[in-house]
């Protein structure tokens, strides 16, 4: 995120660079301290404040809290800068969860729950190609053999289907031979 020094950034389109809503925008406004000058088109932020605002949603991207934000001016040590190795400070990030960042939390949970659909997504996406690319041949024997079952009782032998037909009508004709001399018995 970069802004321009000379733009006026107004509420919606803060908003927008950001991806958050407009009572996150006035969440963050209050924690930063910072009042939205005015014009004759509204309110609006100048570029030092959008550079803060910016500043602000990298930090809750990466501890998932507003607290603990070392914008404006102040040094911010990072594990990342390497400082804090050099100073032997442990830097621990801060776990979201506070009640007056339930947005943050909400979304971290929300981005692990997106991450998680992937991993599952994935697994089964790569058996579905794997499956498609496969002949007959990549099977194993076990699965070759099952193939050929199913083939076979999906497709009975002819001789195998007549010869069973020919035992039910059998069975049948026996049958109705039978009901026919117990009916003219009973007449």
């Amino acid at each position: 995120m970069t802004t321009e020094l000379s733009s006026k950034w107004r509420p919606e389109q803060v908003c927008e660079e950001l991806s958050i809503g407009s009572s996150t925008y006035y969440n963050r406004l209050k924690h930063l301290g910072i009042e939205a000058s005015k014009d004759a088109d509204g309110p609006y932020l100048n570029a030092e404040q959008m550079k803060l605002m910016e500043d602000l949603s990298e930090h809750i991207k990466a501890t998932g809290k507003m607290q603990g934000f070392g914008g404006g001016g102040q040094l911010a040590i990072s594990e990342s800068s390497g400082l804090a190795s050099e100073l032997d400070i442990p830097v621990q990030p801060e776990i979201p969860g506070s009640d007056e960042d339930e947005e943050g939390r909400n979304r971290l949970i929300w981005e692990a729950g997106e991450l998680k659909v992937q991993q599952e997504a994935a697994v089964d996406l790569l058996k579905l190609h794997l499956a498609a690319q496969m002949t007959e041949e990549d099977l194993f024997d076990e699965q070759r053999a099952k193939l050929q079952a199913i083939r076979n009782a999906a497709n009975p032998k002819p001789n195998a289907a007549a010869a069973q037909a020919q035992q039910l009508l059998q069975r049948h004709r026996q049958n109705q031979g039978k009901n026919q001399q117990i009916n003219q018995e009973t007449k």
